[in-house]
Parts: structure tokens; C-alpha cells; sequence
């Protein structure tokens, strides 16, 4: 094959990859619309059922329940049908990634079988961990953000309906709302901490981590949090490798959270030969680290699976120990 003929090659090659990319967003999009449409109609079942037995006017409402209902329903069959057509078209642009690789595979004589092997696995490895990054950051914000503000939209138009009727009630609600409003500004702002700590680039690697664990301790009622620094802060560090190490502290410390039971957390941090060395205990039941993977069906195992990928793709290890809880020791080389 002459260059010409493959810059060709590459540059389809590049062009689907992108379609590849745009699509699998989009349907990552539309999944989460479909969820919040499905809330939508359960909610709305359930507030048809109780507001009958509230108000005298059941004709009226039940007029204005079918219609949001119908409109919901309507809302939820296109989306599952662009789901499905997304979904074929992903297929076709995937096969036709595929034919193009094997094109330039075959021609590229210079590189090795397993070389080239080793590459393709890669940069798949990259690419689940991107596509898990994202799945986690979209559940966060629908777990969190879109439903308060569905929520939010339900309590408007209950107070709409009220108002004139039951002045009480209606600010009830009202407060309701900015109670709703003010969580969602929270949960924000911690999905932008955790996509970018600004203490980074404000306050320095030893001084962020430190911000980090006192933001632990006044978020917990339950853990209590020790933590010991020990590095030059004048250490030039890249600031990648800084917020990768903050997320990896983040991401223990959220699944020891969630699964461990344990009432203290040591964190400490330190550099040894050019390499950050983070152990990071907890006085928990401890699991089996080695035995566990991401079960996409029990929804289990995503956390970890993120920390393994993230140590991965900075070229370091992790060790971990059970004694009297979990204990990691993770070791990553400075830039």
C-alpha cells in the first residue's frame, strides 16, 4: 500500500473512531433520559394515587395525570427506540474500525504481531477506563442532580395546584424546594471537586491533600481521620499526576465509606526514591482485594476496578494487606 493510500486509510480510520465516540455519548445521554422518564412515571402513579385523595375535583385531575402520563409513555418508546437505532448503528461503525485496523495490520510488516497486540490492548485498556470514568461521573449527577431537580418540578407544579386552596402548604413546599435547590448546588460542587480539585492549583500538592482529608473529616460524623504528610512541597510535581494521586485517596476513602464498617481512616503520603508512596488503612471487616472485579450486571466492583486502572495507567503498583482491616500500600513514580 503506497503512504498515500494509507494516510487514507488512517484518516477514515480516525474519522469513525470520532462517529464511535459521538455515539457512544449520545446513547450514554439518552440512557440517562430514559431513567429519569421511568422515575417520572412511577412518581406520577404514585402522586395520582395519593392526590385522589386529597382533592374533590377528580375529573380535572385525572384529565391533567393521563395526559403528562401519555406524554410520559410517548416520551419513553422514542427513546427506546433511538436507544435501539444508536445501538446498530455503534455495531456498524465498530465493524467498520475493525476492517480498517486489520487494513493497516496487515500492511504494517514492520511491526510485530505481538507488538502490535500489546497496543490494541492499551488502548482498549484506556478507553474502558475512560468510559467507566464517565459512566461514574453520569450516575453521580443522575443519582444526585436530576432528581432533585425532577423532584423539583413535581413540587412546582403540586404548588401550583394548591396554592389558591392551602396558603400553609404551599409554603411547606416552597421551602421544600430550596432545600432541594441548595443539595443540588452541593452535589455539584463535589462532582467539579472531584473532575478538578482547584486546591491544586491554589494551595500545592502537600496542602491539597491536607484540604482533601479535612474535607473528609467534616463530611463524616462516624470515621475519624489521621493522616501524616511527609515530602518537600517545593517538589515539582505535574499537576495530572497530583489530581490522579487526589482521586485515587478519593476513591479509597469512598469505598471504605461505603463497605468497610470501620470507624478510623490513617492516611499517609510520603516520597521515597522519586515515587509517591500512599498507604491508606481502615479498621473495617476488610474484603477479598484480589478476588474482586466489576460485575456490570450487580453493579459491584466499579470503584476498585477505577483505583486498579488509574494505578495502571500511572505505571505504579498496589499492594494490599489485611490486618485488622484494609490496608493499602500504593506506589506511583513521579514525573
Amino acid at each position: 500500500m503506497s503512504n498515500l493510500c494509507k494516510q487514507y486509510v488512517e484518516n477514515e480510520l480516525n474519522c469513525y473512531k470520532k462517529k464511535l465516540y459521538d455515539i457512544t455519548n449520545e446513547i450514554h445521554s439518552t440512557e440517562i433520559e430514559l431513567k429519569t422518564v421511568d422515575k417520572n412515571l412511577i412518581k406520577l402513579n404514585k402522586e395520582k394515587d395519593w392526590s385522589e385523595d386529597i382533592f374533590h375535583s377528580l375529573i380535572s385531575l385525572k384529565q391533567t395525570d393521563n395526559i403528562r402520563l401519555q406524554t410520559l409513555q410517548d416520551s419513553k418508546y422514542e427513546l427506546n427506540n433511538k436507544i435501539i437505532i444508536l445501538n446498530n448503528q455503534k455495531n456498524d461503525v465498530e465493524t467498520k474500525i475493525e476492517e480498517l485496523i486489520n487494513i493497516l495490520r496487515d500492511d504494517d510488516s514492520n511491526v510485530s504481531r505481538e507488538t502490535m497486540s500489546d497496543s490494541i490492548h492499551d488502548n482498549v485498556k484506556l478507553i474502558d477506563f475512560i468510559e467507566l470514568d464517565r459512566k461514574r461521573i453520569s450516575r453521580d449527577i443522575h443519582d444526585s442532580v436530576v432528581q432533585n431537580l425532577t423532584a423539583l418540578i413535581h413540587k412546582q407544579e403540586f404548588i401550583s395546584q394548591i396554592i389558591n386552596t392551602d396558603i400553609t402548604r404551599s409554603k411547606l413546599e416552597i421551602n421544600n424546594s430550596v432545600v432541594l435547590i441548595k443539595e443540588s448546588i452541593n452535589e455539584l460542587r463535589n462532582i467539579i471537586y472531584e473532575l478538578r480539585p482547584m486546591s491544586v492549583d491554589d494551595l500545592g500538592f502537600k496542602n491539597a491533600i491536607m484540604n482533601m482529608v479535612d474535607k473528609f473529616n467534616r463530611e463524616s460524623n462516624v470515621i475519624t481521620y489521621y493522616s501524616s504528610i511527609n515530602f518537600d512541597d517545593e517538589l515539582s510535581i505535574d499537576s495530572n499526576l497530583i489530581i490522579s494521586i487526589l482521586r485515587i485517596i478519593n476513591e479509597l476513602n469512598s469505598n471504605a465509606i461505603k463497605y468497610s464498617n470501620g470507624t478510623e481512616i490513617i492516611i499517609n503520603v510520603t516520597l521515597k526514591d522519586n515515587n509517591v508512596i500512599i498507604e491508606f488503612k481502615d479498621n473495617g471487616k476488610g474484603f477479598d482485594y484480589y478476588n474482586t472485579v466489576y460485575d456490570r450486571n450487580k453493579n459491584s466492583g466499579f470503584g476498585l476496578t477505577m483505583l486498579k486502572e488509574r494505578v495502571a495507567l500511572l505505571n505504579g503498583n498496589i499492594k494490599y494487606i489485611y490486618d485488622n482491616g484494609s490496608d493499602f500500600f500504593i506506589e506511583i513514580p513521579v514525573w
